[in-house]
């Protein structure tokens, strides 16, 4: 029995594959390599050295081998890499600067390193890419977490770099002002210094950064107040290095009607653009009442502001309620059809949550854009000598086709 047991250890043992030994390898970088580039090569480098107690060398060509070779190229989707290992080495080919980060992350959570080794199977390789666009998480510099506003900057710098080795792309920020206490004992920084810096680290990772930003003043009709808020969000807007966009939440905490929301906020976008002028505005209706929620779909649907990057809709965020909301069919303008979308189609949130279920069970996505067509909302009718058809569906919009 002993001699079995031994037999199939041995067995274990000598089934595992070959693996590559890179104690001694080189880092490769192409000539050209962006300042982002060689950062990932940093995180590489002084990762490895932190849990093998193994430095790499870095060189500007391979000089011996085995090599790490970093580069840039290829026709992947946005922030995708494959990674390779041969027996001259491993090659990390990111489609862009992040997909070098986040190929490099890989690579890390694959080495097995220990103390004076780092090793790899000699047959790896792969090629991926993200399911997701984006992949954040909120980090706020504030007394509510027993945590986070004790953290200084270099302690913010290894998290943040944590979360891009696992494909983190994005990182949410909160501003000076919010519905937290205004100082901690434990602050390490003032919030506004610390936001600066948490912005600077995203963006020397290249990484997205988010301000969850709730508009809190009492009352924004009142000029004065506007002018207020505009003065202080611009201390932000100016002193951040890095802002891709602002979440406005309209609720907890705030609660402002939504016309003076909005109006708020296309001034805000304005001033934004000044000093970050690719950055996004995006809004939720959170808290909404339902006659709040008639207003923001109404002036959506009218205006179609151009300055508006998307709405989030999460907690509190109640779906659009569709008892009373007639669709309307008419052929060259004489009505044909009607039906009470309540009947026919439900929660429209459910649909969503339907079809972003059954596309995910395939690999897919439902991306922001997307349109979802759920089926016929009434008997099918027969474009006959008919010059055009409108269907109407009140609050939620209209449309119209035009035969020639």
């Amino acid at each position: 029995m002993l001699r079995f047991i031994c037999s199939l250890l041995f067995l274990a043992f000598t089934c595992r594959g070959a693996e590559l030994d890179l104690a001694n390898a080189t880092v490769i970088l192409d000539p050209g390599a962006s300042a982002r580039d060689k950062k990932a090569a940093q995180v590489l480098v002084e990762e490895v050295e932190k849990r093998s107690r193994i430095r790499w060398s870095s060189a500007g060509a391979p000089a011996h081998a085995p090599s790490i070779h970093l580069k840039r190229g290829g026709t992947g989707a946005a922030e995708s890499y494959s990674i390779k290992a041969s027996a001259s080495g491993v090659t990390i080919t990111g489609a862009d600067e992040r997909g070098l980060l986040f190929g490099v992350g890989h690579l890390l959570r694959t080495l097995h390193l220990a103390p004076g080794r780092i090793r790899v199977a000699d047959t790896f390789s792969l090629a991926t890419a993200p399911k997701y666009p984006l992949r954040g998480h909120q980090l706020g510099y504030r007394p509510k977490t027993n945590s986070y506003d004790g953290w200084s900057v270099p302690v913010w710098d290894q998290y943040i770099r944590d979360l891009a080795v696992f494909g983190t792309n994005a990182i949410e920020l909160i501003p000076p002002r919010s519905d937290d206490a205004a100082l901690s004992p434990h602050f390490p920084l003032p919030p506004m210094d610390m936001m600066i810096a948490m912005s600077r680290i995203l963006d020397d990772y290249g990484l997205d950064v988010w301000i969850w930003y709730p508009a809190m003043d009492k009352d924004y009709s009142d000029p004065k107040t506007v002018e207020f808020a505009l003065n202080e969000w611009e201390q932000v807007y100016k002193k951040l290095p890095r802002i891709d966009a602002i979440f406005v939440p309209g609720g907890d905490p705030g609660h402002t009607q939504p016309k003076y929301l909005l109006a708020l906020l296309e001034k805000q976008t304005r001033l934004l653009h000044k000093y970050h002028p690719k950055a996004q505005m995006w809004v939720s209706p959170q808290s909404f009442s339902a006659a709040w929620l008639d207003e923001f779909y109404g002036i959506l649907n009218k205006e179609q502001p151009a300055w508006l990057s998307g709405v989030v809709f999460g907690p509190q965020s109640e779906p659009r309620a569709l008892p009373g909301i007639t669709a309307r069919i008419a052929c060259d303008g004489e009505p044909e059809a009607e039906l009470e979308l309540a009947d026919a189609v439900g929660d429209p949130a459910e649909v969503v949550a339907l079809v972003a279920g059954r596309l995910e069970e395939m690999g897919e996505v439902l991306e922001p854009g997307d349109r979802i067509i759920a089926g016929a909302l009434t008997p099918i009718l027969f474009a006959e000598r008919v010059s055009a058809v409108a269907l109407d569906m009140g609050p939620l919009g209209a449309v119209a086709l035009r035969f020639r």
